[in-house]
């Protein structure tokens, strides 16, 4: 269901969104608010705004935001997280999809400039297929370098926020330990006194 509601750029980071990576932003832009109530933000244009200020994407010129196409990403990486947090392997549809994605985005060359060799980055095309793609390609970024282990999904049903735990000990459980944290203590308090 579209969410109407219309929320600042501070009002999103509070919320969660935009602080580690723009994949996980898209992953999450399908959001529970704990209580099982779904938003789904890829439909609002409040989200897309601050999702593209916030990860310094050029906004695409006045060509259609192609919302299936983002959320077909979003739907594989999703899964390909629930199966990280599973200790299991990305199914290979999922990977197909993400590298499908990737592919959009374009070849590195060498180039000879005034102040020496450069590697520079040539995209295929730009617009939305160039977003998506650096989008996937910060998912890749994150788990290449062995840091699957580190891909959680709350432990709240009503929540499953994926997010990226940067603990020491890797024992983060929770999207936020105030809220999806301080009401698991609060149900298991309440479950032993009625015992």
């Amino acid at each position: 269901m579209p969410s109407t509601q219309s929320l600042t750029h501070a009002e999103f980071l509070a919320k969660g969104h935009g602080k580690t990576a723009p994949w996980l932003d898209l992953v999450n832009s399908e959001e529970w608010d704990t209580y099982g109530k779904l938003t789904e933000w890829l439909d609002n244009p409040t989200w897309l705004a601050f999702f593209l200020r916030q990860w310094h994407f050029t906004t695409p010129g006045h060509s259609r935001f192609p919302a299936a196409k983002f959320k077909a990403l979003r739907a594989a990486l999703r899964k390909s997280c629930e199966a990280l947090f599973a200790a299991r392997l990305i199914p290979a549809q999922e990977l197909r999809a993400i590298n499908c994605a990737l592919s959009l985005s374009g070849t590195r060359a060498l180039r000879q400039r005034q102040n020496g060799l450069q590697v520079e980055f040539l995209p295929h095309k730009n617009g939305w297929d160039l977003i998506l793609a650096q989008t996937a390609l910060s998912f890749a970024e994150t788990v290449a370098p062995q840091k699957s282990g580190r891909i959680k999904i709350c432990l709240n049903s009503d929540c499953r926020w994926v997010f990226y735990d940067a603990t020491k000990g890797r024992t983060r459980r929770w999207c936020s330990d105030k809220v999806c944290g301080n009401r698991n203590r609060v149900r298991r308090a309440r479950a032993r006194m009625a015992v």
